[in-house]
């Protein structure tokens, strides 16, 4: 399996949402967003999405709360529910994978995968319609 490829172009904010949503689902499977699930969640949004126009002039303090907002929207409707919603918005492959890569680095933030967090992966591949096997290389990439 090769590399997921960063989509280009701009992303709606929509997206930059959905892609950091996807992320704190992993930073929430455990029930606690430990300091460093959080800090890999804004090191991958800056690092991925630097290029991303709302993030131009976003505070630490703002991406922060967007952060936990996305949490708090996990935590009231549920991971499925999120997924299924997210899902409606990267709706390309790429977008998918792209979305697998970050939210398996924030799994592998505290050096290992989590049992909640691998049914996190499960409930990810059904709403995304993703393989085992591209499950399977996002999990080995940082597990």
């Amino acid at each position: 399996m090769t590399a997921f490829t960063k989509p280009t172009g701009p992303f709606t904010n929509d997206e930059l949402r959905a892609y950091i949503e996807t992320m704190m689902l992993f930073a929430v499977a455990d029930g606690t967003v430990r300091k460093a699930e959080l800090n890999m969640v804004q090191m991958t949004v800056v690092g991925y999405l630097e290029s991303h126009p709302s993030l131009k002039g976003m505070t630490r303090q703002q991406l922060i709360d967007l952060c936990f907002e996305c949490a708090n929207a996990i935590y009231d409707e549920g991971p499925a529910a999120r997924l299924t919603k997210v899902a409606a918005i990267l709706s390309t492959e790429q977008q998918r994978m792209f979305a697998l890569s970050m939210a398996a680095a924030v799994a592998g933030a505290d050096g290992y995968i989590q049992t909640g967090e691998r049914a996190g992966f499960a409930l990810l591949q059904r709403a995304f319609g993703l393989t085992a096997e591209q499950v399977r290389w996002a999990i080995e990439a940082f597990d």
